[in-house]
C-alpha cells in the first residue's frame, strides 16, 4: 500500500527481501503450540517469512514531558544488547542467520519484527526474545541515545522545514499529550527520562498476551508456531498499554509567516484534514495526491520547479496523525525572490486539482502506474504482512487488506474526481504555513519568529 507517513521511528539490524511472483493467496489460521493465535498467507515462492507482533494501544500510561519514552524505547531494545549478549554480538548472530530484527513505536501500537527463512527461523527468533524479553537497557546506552537524540532535533530546529512542521503541529495538535511525542520539545524532557521509566514502559508495554500476530512466508506451520513461541517466551501475560485520550486536530483558516533573518531560503507548508485513514475513499485519495505531488511529472513540481523555476521539488503527501486524524498536506523549500509567485501558483494549481481532478488523458497513466505500486505489494512477504496489520489495526477483515490492489485497479476516474472534489479541504480552509528571512514576503495573519510561539496563532 503507498503509505503516507510523516514520522516513523524504528531501529533495524540486517532486514533482507526478496521479490516473488503474486498469486491467489488463501488465508489462515492456526494457534502456536503454546496457544499463541496467528494469521498467515502462505507463499510457497518466497525466500523468507515475515512474522509481524503488534501491541495495540498507545502510551497514555506514560508521565507528562516523558511522552518521548516510545521513541526512545525501541531504541534501548535493539540497539543496547540484551543480557548477556552485547549490541555488536546480536548484529554478528543477525548477520550470519541472514535474517532480521526490527521494533518501532507508532500512537496506536507497537510493532515488532521477525524475519528468518525456513532453515532459521527459529534461531532468528531466540535473538529476538532475548531482545523482548531481556534487553539490557544498558545507562550508558541510554546517554548516547539521548545525546544523539537531543543532537538530532536541535539541528532539525535550525532548518525551514522543522520551524514548519513544529509549528503546524503546536497549532493542529494543540495541548495533546501526542504534540511532545512528534515536536520532542522542550527537548530537556527528553534528558529526564530515565533507565526506569524505561524498564516500566518495557514491562507494560512488551507482553505475551494481547498481541496481534500476522505472518506471511514459505517456512512450515510447525517452525512458524516454534519461532512464535520462542520469541514470546517470559514475557508477562497482562498487557499494561492504554491510549491517550482522543485526538481531535484544529486547523485554522490562517496563514502563519515564521521571520526567520538567518534562513537562505523560505518554505511553504500547506495542511487540512481529510477524512480518517482507510475510509472507503482511501485508494480514490491516494491517487489523487499522487497526480498532485508525488512524481516529477505530477502537478505540483510541474508548476513550481519546471515552470515557475522557484524550488528543486514540491510534493504533496497524506499523512495519518492517528486513525482518525488524517491530513493533506503539500510542502517544499522555495527562492524567497520567488515566494509570492510560488505561494499564488501553489494555490491556483491546488484549486484547479481539487475543482477539475485528474485529465481524460491523464487518468490512465496514473492509475496503471499506481495499480502496479499496489499489486506489487503482493509479490513480497513484507507487502503482505503490512497488508494484513494495517486492516486490523484499522478494524477491518484481513481479506479487505488483502484485496487492497483489487481496489486499485479497479478506480474510475469519475468516482476518484468526485472524492478528490469532496474529501480534499478548499485551500481558503487550509492552514498556511511560510518560512522566509524576509518579514513582508507575504501578507499573514500571524507572524512569529519561533515555533514556540506558534500557540499564539491557534
Amino acid at each position: 500500500m503507498i503509505k503516507f507517513i510523516f514520522k516513523v521511528v524504528c531501529t533495524s539490524l540486517s532486514l533482507v527481501a526478496f521479490g516473488i511472483q503474486a498469486s491467489a493467496f488463501e488465508l489462515q489460521t492456526h494457534k502456536s503450540p503454546e496457544g499463541h493465535g496467528f494469521s498467515m498467507v502462505r507463499m510457497p515462492d518466497a525466500t523468507q517469512t515475515f512474522i509481524r507482533f503488534v501491541w495495540r494501544g498507545g502510551n497514555g500510561f506514560v508521565s507528562p514531558g516523558k511522552e518521548n519514552i516510545q521513541e526512545l524505547g525501541p531504541v534501548m531494545m535493539v540497539n543496547g544488547g540484551s543480557v548477556g549478549l552485547s549490541a555488536d554480538e546480536l548484529v554478528t548472530q543477525i548477520n550470519a542467520l541472514g535474517g532480521g530484527l526490527q521494533i518501532y513505536s507508532k500512537p496506536d501500537a507497537l510493532h515488532g519484527l521477525l524475519i528468518g527463512s525456513d532453515t532459521n527461523l527459529v534461531h532468528t527468533a531466540k535473538l529476538l526474545n532475548t531482545v523482548l524479553a531481556k534487553p539490557a537497557f544498558d545507562p550508558r546506552w541510554l546517554r548516547r541515545f539521548q545525546r544523539s537524540y537531543v543532537e538530532n532535533v536541535t539541528a532539525h530546529l535550525k532548518t525551514p522545514a522543522g520551524q514548519a512542521w513544529r509549528s503546524l503541529r503546536e497549532i493542529t495538535v494543540g495541548d495533546h499529550p501526542l504534540r511532545q511525542v512528534w515536536n520532542a520539545t522542550p527537548v530537556e524532557n527528553l534528558t529526564t527520562i530515565t533507565i526506569e521509566d524505561i524498564k516500566e514502559w518495557h514491562h507494560r508495554t512488551v507482553t505475551a498476551g494481547d498481541v496481534g500476530i500476522f505472518v506471511a512466508g514459505n517456512a512450515d506451520i510447525e517452525d512458524i508456531g516454534a519461532a512464535i513461541d520462542i520469541a514470546l517466551r517470559d514475557l508477562p501475560r497482562t498487557s499494561g498499554r492504554q491510549d491517550f485520550p482522543p485526538l481531535v486536530m484544529h486547523y485554522p483558516a490562517k496563514t502563519i509567516l515564521i521571520h526567520r533573518p538567518k534562513s537562505a531560503t523560505s518554505y511553504i507548508l500547506v495542511g487540512g484534514p481529510v477524512p480518517k485513514t482507510y475510509a472507503a475513499n482511501q485508494e480514490a485519495r491516494e491517487i489523487g495526491v499522487g497526480v498532485l505531488g508525488v512524481s516529477d511529472q505530477s502537478r505540483l513540481v510541474t508548476a513550481i520547479r519546471k515552470e515557475l523555476r522557484a524550488a528543486y521539488g514540491f510534493t504533496a503527501w497524506m499523512d495519518d496523525f492517528s486513525r482518525d486524524n488524517a491530513m493533506l498536506y503539500f510542502q517544499g523549500e522555495v527562492e524567497t525572490a520567488k515566494l509570492e509567485d510560488a505561494y499564488k501558483t501553489v494555490r491556483e494549481t491546488y484549486e484547479e486539482f481539487r475543482k477539475d481532478g485528474i485529465g481524460l488523458i491523464e487518468f490512465p497513466f496514473a492509475q496503471r502506474l499506481y495499480k502496479n505500486r499496489a499489486a506489487g505489494m503482493l509479490d513480497h512477504p513484507r507487502g503482505v504482512a503490512n497488508l494484513l496489520v494495517e486492516a486490523w489495526l484499522s478494524d477491518r477483515s484481513l481479506k479487505d487488506g488483502l484485496a487492497y490492489p483489487d481496489r486499485a485497479a479497479n478506480l474510475a476516474r469519475d468516482a476518484v474526481n468526485q472524492v478528490i472534489h469532496e474529501d480534499f479541504p478548499p485551500f481558503s480552509d487550509m492552514l498556511k504555513i511560510i518560512v522566509s528571512p524576509v518579514q513582508g514576503s507575504i501578507s499573514a495573519d500571524c507572524v512569529i519568529r519561533d515555533f514556540s510561539q506558534a500557540k499564539n496563532c491557534r
